[in-house]
């Protein structure tokens, strides 16, 4: 039988497999590429993204999931199939295989119901939700009990999850509209007012993933191509780490407010207990150099990152369907 854990970003979809060995199968960028009417799709996953600032203006890029719900049913569909048939599944094992996906921490019923649609347009008839935290944690290597809670905090591209978690549910929680595609905005917006070069988000992103650093004395230097906001000419500048930290931290601020206002609601007991054991960090954005560091003293605590923090969702989800018990205690229910 087969069973595939999905953690459909903003940012990216992820795809593991947990009756077999293979892993996780799949890891391409959740956007299609259609045409200006909506009636032709010209590209899916990282073909589209490829596409991202280049198409002329008969092409859109658009994101069906953004910021932890459907924005576009279809689009949404024909990119989850899309998917599914690229790790080997057809129309016949999808009707039979057990699929677990992750959604945001607090999800409504509204926002839950739009990825059962979904689940449902694409053919697939077990379908487990889990909310993003106990993913997190289980994939994180976090032992979850009834006694020590969890304290979770993971950062995507367009959605943060913040939870203390136990055997028994999330016991505090929230799920924010921030990640990732706002720094790469603010960085967009930052080398337009300093620099008078216009870049794109792929720009940006790689400027972000190349020299972007929460640390005092960031490093580094690239060189960022675009285009003039004075001549409209193409251009080029050279940007410091330095330059892009404000960027960054800015977002991680809010991250870590939130995170304080999470463990301050807490009973007493349970804060002692999250104060000592500390914080699980997972998402994309704990590769930036000094983000698990950064957010630790930020917060007073230890904290601890799992080696490939982007993929914990997905590797908790395949964690999670191979205990059969523990999946139905953390599924959500369906009204």
């Amino acid at each position: 039988m087969i069973k595939l854990a999905i953690d459909l970003g903003t940012s990216m979809t992820k795809i593991y497999r947990a009756d077999t060995n293979s892993g996780i199968v799949l890891a391409e960028p959740s956007c299609v590429a259609v045409s200006a009417d909506g009636e032709k799709i010209k590209a899916i996953g990282k073909t589209a993204k490829s596409l991202i600032g280049k198409t002329a203006e008969f092409t859109n890029i658009i994101s069906p999931i953004y910021e932890g719900e459907v924005v576009n049913m279809s689009l949404a569909t024909v990119m989850l199939k899309t998917f599914l048939s690229r790790v080997g599944l057809k129309k016949g094992s999808i009707r039979k295989a057990h699929v677990l996906i992750s959604v945001p921490c607090g999800i409504s019923p509204r926002a839950l119901s739009g990825y059962a649609t979904l689940a449902e347009e694409c053919g697939l008839k077990k379908v487990w939700f889990v909310e993003q935290p106990y993913l997190a944690a289980l994939g994180a290597g976090a032992v979850l009990s009834a006694t020590d809670p969890v304290f979770c905090l993971d950062i995507g591209g367009g959605v943060t999850n913040i939870a203390v978690i136990s055997l028994d549910g999330i016991i505090g929680g929230v799920s924010m509209n921030v990640g990732g595609n706002n720094m790469d905005a603010n960085i967009i917006s930052k080398i337009s007012a300093k620099k008078r070069l216009l870049i794109g988000p792929l720009t940006a992103e790689k400027v972000k993933n190349e020299i972007g650093s929460l640390s005092n004395t960031a490093l580094g230097t690239m060189v960022a191509e675009g285009s003039s906001t004075e001549t409209f000419q193409p251009s080029a500048t050279s940007v410091t780490a330095e330059e892009l930290t404000d960027c960054l931290r800015i977002y991680i601020n809010k991250v870590v407010e939130y995170a304080e206002q999470v463990l301050c609601a807490l009973p007493a007991e349970v804060s002692a207990t999250v104060h000592r054991t500390g914080v699980y960090l997972s998402g994309g954005i704990m590769k930036i150099p000094y983000a698990p560091q950064y957010i630790g003293a930020k917060l007073g605590m230890r904290y601890q990152v799992f080696e490939e923090p982007q993929f914990a969702t997905v590797l908790g989800g395949g964690v999670l369907l191979r205990d059969k018990e523990l999946l139905e205690k953390f599924a959500l229910k369906m009204e």
